[in-house]
């Protein structure tokens, strides 16, 4: 498990995106030194953004 700050985040967003994309593990995002976000790779199956649409 990685972590990362929330200014790392801010500056490095997609690369960390796309890390976790690649190699799936789950980061941490830290704000003064506390643990605040998950961020975590999910499958389109256990995701699909037409299951929240309303009709």
């Amino acid at each position: 498990m990685k972590f990362v700050t929330v200014s790392e985040l801010r500056n490095k967003a997609t690369q960390i995106v796309a890390a976790i994309e690649d190699t799936r593990e789950e980061v941490i995002i830290t704000k003064n030194g506390k643990p605040v976000v998950l961020m975590r790779f999910i499958t389109d199956e256990a995701f699909s953004l037409k299951d929240t649409e309303k009709e």
